[in-house]
């Protein structure tokens, strides 16, 4: 990346001018103490009424008044269903009112009831938060389904999910790592109900209070559990095509000192896939074999998922929390394909025939309190711990019938049996100094267990413990409109991987690490402001990257892992701003990544029909890019955000016998709408298009898709009715090709149909959807 890029970023978003004197606070509900997005802030006169200045608090409840007249003011604050608020505010320089809580309005609130939006997406400098509530994929959908929304992220056929050009990314489930995500995201997330999530944030460079794992940052999902007063839910249920059918219930229960929520959600369908492979086996530039396949692979499956908790208050100081998750998916894949392949050993043709009977249950619980200190909710100590466990099943069977030569049947059959547990301790301590400064510290303790077992022609059994202990420290500072954050993390990791059948091979890694973080940001007016970030980040391989025992997805394809892959590392520099005028919000993101040791899977033909994935390390590897977020709206009509990425990769694969380096320039366009047909009715439309990428090995073709959803409101908002079509024209087709010394390959994979949904939803005894959505100023829970 050429360092004019961050000059002219940075000269396109800096519009300082000379400041006087400023006013800024937050505004806040005084019964939760959660911050109010979208409150009018406006500044008048002593004397008379007369509106000299005024905004919408932004995502933290934030407001700020710079570059004003040395003079007296009354701050006015105004939101629907709150009492109004104003203060006097004498000029004194920078001044900073703290934390504003309005009373809720008893008055207005039995007299009418008020529904309100907020924005689909609220693009912070240091973060994305998207509201599920306003998507109407939200209602039918899966995460899945809305993370593909988010500009971002990119979800793939598979639900396979990168985060800009990576998918070494981190999850988290309510500000904590989860366990059910780090081994199997994209399953999962296939699986979470959206109606279950409040919201889902996306940051790319973290602070050093959370794990520095995965190179692309962390995207974390905030489930629906603050109560409200007394119980209410919501119940919905959707029927697709290719069977699909889901149904989900959310429950919540509040008093003034306990809250418990819950949901269950459960799951089913029958999707086809459709694919070809087409090989060429090479010696350099000389062709020793073919292969070719055409066929279709499906799955019929049922899930279940239920997630549940509650929370005591005994006083203002204390706070106890219990929450635990609990996924059981059972499925049949199946699949079938007519495969004719030549070499050495002559011509074939058969039939191939596969089904995997594979059965997935996890769980993870967690315990927490947290403490305030003399009632400052900025000084407080948290401990939390957490445990999960998963158990996994799969029972591959393959069927070939030959028809050259004639008569011959292959049967053979493989059961691959996985499990784990995980332990993590957490404890955070945060102290005010003075008015514009903060300490933060803690500790983090994570223990992995997992243990994989092959039972087929040549058994194997693999073991992996993984123990990593980290300590923290950050200090927060503002200074008017300026504000930075720097950090420290160090941890020592113990990594143990053990190939006990056949061979016994024990190994073992011990390494310890410090990931610096610094955070910059300046405001200097109420309408443009820009962030430098920086970060040091680490990919761990997991178990099933270690474990050197070849799996097969069928006779003809194979995963394996590397025992000595190290742990992939990535230097991440962000520069970015945004810029609002008359309703039109402009974010631009200028980005760089450097890898070391980077992860990267390689294809190796290991005879003349079979092909082996593996891991490897790169010597290095560069990528960097411009994300640009356009949002805009027509009040009550429109709103829509437009998301380019492009971006810029360099590969350096030498030490893998591939070409030294190679380049190339892809990048993505997304464009999401939503408009208001007519009362109660909501039209949303999301338009994908993605530019050609390259592999170590390769590279991948362009493509297109456009889904649609529809949402009535029926019986005064409390029911309604959803149509969504996902890939309305079916033109998702994902082509990769790969081009090698010893193969040539070009696979292509695409649904059978589209995926219609068509729904309904039912609120009762006043169920929040969080449509007017908070969170908290860091966006994860501490």
């Amino acid at each position: 990346m050429k360092p004019y890029l961050f000059i002219l970023i940075f000269l396109a978003c800096t519009h300082a001018r000379a400041q006087r004197i400023s006013i800024t606070g937050t505004v806040a509900e005084k019964t939760s103490r959660e911050p109010l997005q979208g409150a009018t802030v406006y500044l008048s006169g002593v004397q008379d009424s007369t509106v000299l200045a005024g905004q919408a608090t932004d995502s933290t409840g934030r407001f700020f008044f710079g570059d004003l007249a040395p003079a007296a003011y009354v701050l006015n604050i105004r939101f629907i269903g709150f009492e109004p608020f104003s203060q006097q505010v004498l000029p004194d320089g920078a001044k900073d009112l703290g934390a504003i809580f309005l009373n809720v309005s008893g008055e207005l609130l039995n007299q009418v009831s008020v529904t309100a939006e907020g924005s689909r997406l609220v693009y912070d400098l240091d973060k994305q938060v998207y509201q599920v509530g306003q998507d109407v994929f939200s209602e039918a959908g899966t995460a899945s389904d809305i993370l593909q929304n988010i500009p971002s992220v990119n979800v793939d056929i598979n639900g396979a999910i990168t985060l800009r050009n990576t998918s070494n990314i981190t999850f988290f489930i309510n500000g904590r790592p989860s366990a059910m995500l780090r081994r199997n995201a994209a399953g999962y997330l296939e699986q979470i109900p959206a109606r279950s999530i409040e919201r889902i944030e996306v940051i790319t460079n973290p602070s050093a209070r959370y794990r520095p794992d995965g190179v692309g940052g962390i995207i974390n999902i905030v489930m629906k559990k603050d109560p409200e007063k007394g119980l209410n839910g919501l119940i919905s249920g959707n029927i697709g095509t290719e069977d699909r059918k889901n149904a989900n219930i959310s429950l919540h229960y509040g008093s003034e000192a306990l809250g418990f929520y819950g949901n269950y959600g459960i799951r089913s369908g029958r999707p086809t896939y459709l694919f070809t492979d087409d090989r060429q086996y090479k010696d350099g530039n000389t062709v020793t074999g073919t292969y070719t396949e055409d066929g279709y692979s499906a799955v019929d499956a049922l899930s279940h998922t239920l997630i549940a908790g509650g929370n005591f208050e005994p006083d203002d100081n204390n706070k106890f929390e219990i929450s635990g998750s609990w996924f059981l998916q059972n499925s049949l894949h199946s699949g079938s394909s007519d495969i004719g392949a030549s070499g050495s050993a002559g011509d074939v043709l058969f039939a191939n025939r596969q089904t995997n009977d594979e059965f997935e249950g996890e769980g993870e619980g967690s315990l927490a309190w947290e403490h305030v200190f003399k009632n400052n909710e900025d000084h407080n100590l948290a401990l939390e711990y957490a445990f999960s466990a998963f158990s996994e099943r799969e029972d591959l069977a393959f069927e070939q019938t030959y028809t050259m030569p004639a008569g011959d049947v292959v049967l053979n059959d493989i059961l691959i049996e996985k499990s784990g547990r995980q332990h993590e301790w957490r404890l955070d301590y945060a102290l005010p100094v003075g008015e514009d400064a903060e300490i933060e510290a803690g500790y983090a303790g994570e223990y992995i267990f997992e243990d994989i077992r092959y039972t087929n022609v040549t058994p194997s059994r693999f073991q992996l413990r993984q123990d990593v202990q980290a300590v923290y420290g950050l200090w927060a500072q503002e200074f008017d409109a300026f504000r930075y954050k720097a950090g420290l993390r160090a941890e020592q990791a113990t990594i143990q991987p053990h190939l006990i059948v056949p061979n016994d091979l024990p190994a073992r890694n011990r390494y310890f690490k410090v990931f610096p973080t610094l955070h910059l940001g300046y405001a200097p007016d109420d309408n443009s402001q820009f962030s430098l970030s920086y970060s040091k980040r680490i990919n761990r391989p997991d178990a099933d990257e270690l474990n050197p025992n070849p799996e097969y997805s069928d006779p003809r394809n194979a995963e394996s892992g590397n025992p000595d892959v190290r742990p992939e590392q990535v230097h991440s520099i962000e520069l970015g701003c945004q810029i609002k005028r008359a309703g039109i919000s402009l974010a631009p993101v200028l980005y760089y990544r450097y890898k070391y040791d980077a992860f990267t899977s390689i294809r190796t033909s290991l005879n003349d029909s079979i092909v082996l994935s593996t891991l490897a390390n790169l010597d290095n590897g560069q990528s960097g890019g411009l994300e640009t977020v356009l949002k805009g709206a027509l009040p009550k009509v429109l709103d829509f955000d437009l998301t380019g990425n492009v971006f810029y990769t360099t590969l350096d694969a030498g030490n893998l016998g591939f070409s030294e380096r190679s380049s190339a320039v892809s990048g993505n366009l997304k464009l999401n709408t939503r408009a208001v047909l007519w009362k109660n009715t909501k039209l949303q439309m999301g338009a994908f298009y993605y530019f050609p990428g390259i592999t170590p090995q390769g590279k991948t073709k362009p493509f297109f898709y456009l889904n649609g959803g529809l949402r009535q409101s029926v019986f005064r908002n409390r029911a309604a009715l959803i149509l969504t079509v996902t890939d309305i024209f079916h033109t998702y087709k994902r082509i990769r090709q790969i081009d090698s010394d010893a193969l040539a390959q070009t696979t292509t994979l695409k649904r059978k149909r589209p995926i219609v949904y068509l729904g309904f939803s039912w609120k009762f005894n006043n169920y929040k959807t969080k449509d007017d959505f908070l969170y908290d100023g860091e966006g994860l829970r501490k």
